[in-house]
């Protein structure tokens, strides 16, 4: 499973068509579709959800012609309707779950993810990169009564303040590292060099793991480390967002080795190779 995509390669001069046909071909379209793809694109970074009147009014288009649109995608479950406004539902989600790579991941890392969080006591989340954001395809919580957790199908801007985004990145061949890292710079502060991300992942991967204090929670320390199969480069990262607890007795260096040993379970069960710790 790839949840970063290389660019596609360039075509050879004999597949390369002539400038008609690549004409015919981008003159297709299906403009339908086209309207309800852009609906779908625009819900999708809404948390509160938007009225008919202001999806109509973002994609510049008629509260009229996206009526129908709206309509349709409620009865086929990809959105709902509440308080006047609508919201992406999880159908799209349920969708990706049965892709089989990322089927497949799922099922050799939740039964992996439930021990470490029996043994650390806390909760854990495995993220993707996909679309350049971090979506939370893995949610185990902590067995205590308190906890701090990440809501399953959250996502997030691919950010160098994200734990995961770091480690996705960090752990990566060089090509790819070096797309990871544009998407980073461009999302994060002004003053962010790539001279300065290159370093930090090059301590990451000398670690094996990230451990900081949280950027986004605080009294939270994140521990984050790749999860591989047997193609180049991290495929997710499995992130526990330690709590400590006056009542839990398990130290953030016993977390520590429990995700570790549980990324090396994990991605011997994808099938990737055996990795020095």
């Amino acid at each position: 499973m790839r949840p970063v995509v290389s660019p596609r390669p360039a075509r050879s001069r004999a597949e390369t068509p002539n400038p008609a046909s690549a004409s015919a071909e981008s003159a297709y379209t299906a403009p339908a579709l086209e309207k309800g793809l852009d609906i779908l694109e625009l819900l999708a970074g809404e948390a509160d959800g938007l009225s008919q009147a202001a999806i109509a009014q973002r994609l510049s288009r008629s509260t009229a012609e996206l009526f129908r649109m709206l309509s349709v995608l409620e009865r086929r479950g990809y959105v709902t309707r509440h308080d006047g406004g609508y919201r992406l539902s999880l159908r799209l989600f349920e969708l990706a779950h049965q892709h089989p790579p990322l089927k497949r991941l799922l099922s050799v890392a939740l039964p992996a993810m439930q021990e470490l969080a029996q043994q650390s006591r806390q909760s854990a989340h495995l993220v993707i990169h996909f679309s350049r954001r971090i979506l939370v395809v893995a949610q185990v919580d902590s067995p205590e009564p308190m906890g701090f957790s990440v809501r399953l199908g959250a996502n997030f801007p691919f950010r160098p303040d994200r734990a995961s985004s770091r480690v996705l990145s960090a752990f990566q061949p060089a090509a790819m590292q070096e797309e990871l890292i544009a998407e980073l710079l461009a999302n994060g502060s002004r003053g962010l060099s790539a001279a300065g991300v290159r370093a930090e992942l090059a301590e990451i991967v000398r670690a094996g793991i990230y451990v900081a204090p949280s950027d986004t929670a605080s009294g939270v320390t994140d521990l984050c480390a790749p999860v591989f199969d047997h193609s180049e480069g991290a495929v997710a990262a499995l992130t526990v967002p330690y709590l400590k607890q006056r009542d839990v007795k398990v130290s953030l260096a016993a977390s520590r080795q429990a995700l570790l040993a549980t990324v090396r379970r994990i991605s011997a069960g994808l099938g990737a190779p055996a990795r020095a710790p």
